[in-house]
């Protein structure tokens, strides 16, 4: 078991594409909860959703789970995470935080594992994972993209097509492994201009020296901001039922 890792997955009410999508149904239970449960397959210290709904934390806390209450105007996801974080009991045995995002129903927990693994090389301040894509996928505005070294340290995210003239991409899955130091630095630092530009937070970590290094993961998890993508989050689980 990993005593000193803990997962927080921020779990705001609001969303501006698809209303309550948190807690939209698939299948027989709520999107949040698909997470939860793919995450319980893995051993860490405690597992977390951080939010700002009554509603969602008396749904994770009859599921079984734990959640943490937060404040409405929370900046970013990474914001809500630390809150929870400092809210938590005997926080000071923690010495990694992932933040898994809430709307990832089918994560493949074994990423996190990886990003763990990598964080405790001590290597790098924080650790995410990313997957080959080619550029019919990588195309996309909504898909982010990463430039990264011969060591496999991020020197870019952008929502535009880099590197400029690529054949192969590499597409940015939204999972997060922070040191305990590194997450307290990182919501110390006041937002960048080219976070702004981007609308990507992760940026404001690189444009103030921190570290990011990456790891591969196997496939792009099906992300839910639409209706769209909730049918085929739908459609997923019902092949999986199925099979």
């Amino acid at each position: 078991m990993d005593s000193d890792v803990v997962v927080i997955i921020p779990a705001r009410i609001s969303s501006t594409r698809l209303e309550r999508k948190i807690l939209q149904m698939i299948g027989d239970k709520t999107m949040i909860e698909h997470v939860l449960f793919r995450i319980q397959r893995i051993k860490v210290a405690a597992i977390y959703v951080a939010t700002d709904s009554d509603e969602i934390y008396s749904l994770v806390n009859e599921a079984g789970f734990s959640a943490v209450m937060t404040d409405k105007n929370c900046l970013t996801g990474t914001d809500r995470v630390y809150e929870a974080f400092k809210k938590i009991p005997n926080n000071d045995k923690i010495k990694y935080v992932i933040n898994v995002q809430g709307d990832m129903p089918f994560v493949d927990e074994l990423v996190i594992l990886e990003i763990i693994k990598a964080l405790k090389s001590n290597k790098f301040d924080i650790m995410t994972s990313v997957v080959k894509i080619g550029k019919d996928i990588a195309d996309s505005q909504s898909n982010v993209k990463v430039v990264v070294d011969k060591d496999n340290k991020a020197l870019y995210f952008s929502r535009s097509l880099v590197p400029s003239g690529g054949s192969e991409f590499l597409y940015h899955v939204g999972i997060y492994g922070f040191s305990v130091q590194a997450l307290e630095k990182f919501i110390s630092l006041e937002q960048t201009e080219n976070e702004k530009a981007e609308n990507l937070e992760q940026l404001r970590a690189l444009d103030n020296g921190m570290t990011i290094g990456v790891c591969n993961s196997r496939e792009i998890p099906i992300s839910v901001d639409t209706k769209d993508d909730l049918e085929r989050a739908r459609g997923f689980w019902q092949s999986i039922l199925n099979n």
